[in-house]
Order: C-alpha cells, then structure tokens, then sequence
C-alpha cells in the first residue's frame, strides 16, 4: 500500500447507527490517498463487526473499555502512517471535496499546522455549527457562527485560535511539538486545550470554508449531565494549564466577573426555589472536580512552554 498522505481517525462508541452515513461519504472523496483508522471504545452494538463486514479498507482498533475520546485519537495518532492527521466524528456527513480541499489548503498555507472544517447542521444545512473555534476575553473558547445561518461572513478563510475536534486537520509533527490531547479530560474540551496549547507555541490554525462537513452532534455522547460536567470542569482545566498570567492580567475583571455571575444566578436559584436544581448541582460538582484537580493540571502548565499568547 502507498503511504497515505492523510489519516482519518474516528472515534466510536456504540455509534453503529452513524457508520453508514459516514463510511459512505468517506468512500466518495475526490481525493483518495487517505487511510481510515477508526478507534472503537469497547462497542457493545456490534459496530466493529458491521464495519468489518461492509468497509474491509478501514483499520480497526477495538479497545476493550471506553477509555473517552481523548486516549482514542491518541491511539490512533499514534498508529497513523500519513503526514497529516484529520479527526472525524462519527456521527457525520463530508462533502466529496472535503479532503481535497483541506490538501489544497496545507499547499496555499504552508506555514500553517492545523485547519478548521466548515461545519454545518446535518439537518439543517444552512446552519453553522462551527466555523473554527474563536476566544472570549474571559477565556471561554467558543464556536463561530454556532446556530447562524450560513452566509458571506463565514465563507472568508481566516486566521482561527483553532478548529473544532469534530472535523479537523492537524500536521503529525505539531503532536511532536506540543503533545497529544489531555487524556485526563476524558471527552470535551480536550480540542480546545490543544488549540491554547498550539497557540503558545506560536503554531496558527487557518479555517477552510471550503472544506464542509455536516454534523450531527453528540453521536455518542446521550448522557447530558455527564456531558455538562465534563464539559464545565475541563473548561476550567484548561485555563489552569494554559492562561498566560499576561492574559489573566489584561482581562482581569472579564475572568474574574464571569465566575462571580455564575456563582451569583446559582445562589438565586437556590433560594429562590428552596433547593439546588439539577443544572446548579452538575456546576458545583464540576468545580469541586476541577479545585480537586488543580494540582496536576498546574503540574502540566510547568511543561507547557510559556510563550507569548
């Protein structure tokens, strides 16, 4: 087999119902030196089976438990023969060019190491769900464009603080330079960490309006209060890691009044209705969680490269 100048890694976890949809689209790209390493996280819906079955190109690499989505792609990065890295979601669509147009893009950008898919709505698909990641000042990340329709602002290729996991592409060698993703974080945010990571070392992410994916969302994550909590906690991990104390000190009152609001609309609703509410009580366990990891997470930021953000 030639060496694939691209790997496609998609992590699974009983999304058997997805494989179908994405498989075929993948089959269909206009650009075919690419390999499929699909990382299965202990299905028990006979996923690997049916891909064995129906997709004989594909590489599986059945794990035995779910190990989350972070341990998956850094199994299959790992086991990756091509110079590129692309990550896919199991629970999408690509467009036939997809792929051909994320290679044209590292050709016209040479200088860039990672690129960011235009992302739209699987059923409605002139709406965005991610046009790159951006930034808040108060060290929030967010999606561009998320629920906005589709329109001449989100078909510029712009510069990017990075893509979204669900559809992106990245240089092997930048996984050389800066590490993997946080195995720690389990699922969620994991991306968004690597970005501020990529960025401290002086890395750039360019988005591809071109390049379009359509998605469904949380494929194989049904638990919404597993979801929250990890989402909220590795939130906070990943400024722990990563905020530059310059960044800390330019948007002081912005990270600082954030966290006060959301504590405050927490303390009145529990008042208000004599108990904690179930979205309060998923908050306060993921910030208990995040103080109780602080330790190792600032362990990490020492090995991070201080660099000028």
């Amino acid at each position: 087999m030639n060496q694939p100048k691209i790997s496609v890694i998609i992590p699974n976890w009983n999304g058997k119902k997805y494989l179908k949809t994405c498989f075929d689209s993948l089959r269909n790209q206009s650009f075919k030196n690419f390999e499929i390493i699909l990382i299965d996280n202990g299905s028990q819906d006979s996923s690997t089976e049916f891909l064995r079955e129906n997709y004989p190109e594909v590489r599986i690499i059945a794990l035995p438990d779910n190990v989350g989505f972070s341990k998956a792609v850094n199994v299959g990065i790992k086991k990756a023969r091509g110079e590129w890295i692309v990550l896919l979601n199991n629970d999408t669509e690509t467009h036939p060019d997809w792929l051909q147009n994320l290679k044209l893009a590292t050709e016209k950008y040479p200088q860039y190491y990672f690129f960011a898919s235009k992302i739209l709505c699987f059923d409605q698909r002139d709406i965005i769900d991610s046009a790159g990641d951006g930034l808040y000042i108060n060290g929030v990340a967010y999606r561009r464009g998320h629920h906005q329709k589709d329109s001449k602002e989100f078909d510029e290729e712009i510069e990017v603080f990075g893509p979204c996991g669900a559809a992106a592409l990245y240089k092997k060698k930048l996984f050389d330079e800066i590490g993997y993703f946080d195995e720690d974080f389990f699922a969620f945010y994991e991306d968004v960490d690597l970005n501020f990571r990529a960025q401290l070392a002086g890395f750039r992410c360019m988005y591809i309006t071109s390049a379009v994916v359509y998605h469904i969302g949380h494929g194989s994550s049904h638990n919404n209060d597993w979801v929250a909590f990890l989402c909220r906690r590795n939130q906070i991990f990943t400024l722990i890691k990563n905020m530059s104390v310059k960044f800390c000190l330019k948007n002081f009152k912005a990270i600082v009044w954030f966290r006060i609001w959301w504590a405050f609309k927490d303390l009145i609703k529990t008042i208000t209705r004599y108990k904690l509410n179930n979205a309060v009580k998923i908050r306060m366990k993921s910030r208990y969680a995040a103080l109780k990891g602080f330790p190792k997470m600032y362990r990490k930021r020492r090995l991070i490269v201080r660099r000028k953000f």
